[in-house]
């Protein structure tokens, strides 16, 4: 066999498989698009938490709230991992339970640095010792906008807050999926 002969054993095959003007692919069939799903990409775990620094006031009551219900209005200024500098609003029912123990539950909307908004609740409990509190509970994220359009996951944390300044703060750790 001549040079010449390798080189068009060689040769042909490749050309001839690139001639078709179709795409090729090293699987029989290829991937459509209505193929590949969301559900496909799996959503890593990754650390969430942070501090945040709050500012609230009390609400009026709803009409029927009984006597032992404390609607607040909350503001934060957060340092939280995977939003940054941020901050958020939240709106929240305590219920006093006892002269030194309460529950409380809040619907949280958090906003990133970058304006993407991420959607929580909280539930927890409340030791009161005069005008200050101590409280601590579970963050349940659900959601949101830009990144966070998918976001899951819970943080668990605590902090303290006083009546007679009207402010507080809190930690939290745990994890988010986006």
């Amino acid at each position: 066999m001549t040079r010449y002969s390798r080189l068009l054993l060689i040769a042909v095959p490749l050309f001839a498989s690139c001639s078709g003007g179709e795409v090729t692919s090293p699987v029989s069939t290829p991937l459509s698009s209505s193929m590949v799903s969301a559900s496909a990409f799996v959503q890593a775990a990754r650390p969430a938490g942070g501090t945040c620094k709050s500012a609230f006031r009390a609400l009026p009551p709803l009409p029927g709230d009984p006597a032992n219900y404390l609607r607040l209005h909350i503001e934060y200024a957060c340092r939280l991992e995977h939003l940054g500098r941020s901050t958020a609003i939240a709106e929240q029912l305590v219920v006093i339970t006892s002269p030194t123990t309460a529950t409380a539950s809040n619907a949280t909307t958090y906003r990133a640095a970058n304006g993407d908004l991420l959607y929580a609740t909280w539930t927890g409990t409340a030791t009161l010792n005069g005008p200050d509190i101590q409280f601590s509970g579970q963050e349940v994220f659900q959601g949101g906008t830009g990144r966070f359009v998918t976001a899951t996951g819970s943080t668990w944390g605590g902090g303290t807050a006083s009546f007679l300044t009207n402010k507080g703060a809190f930690t939290g750790k745990g994890t988010i999926s986006f």
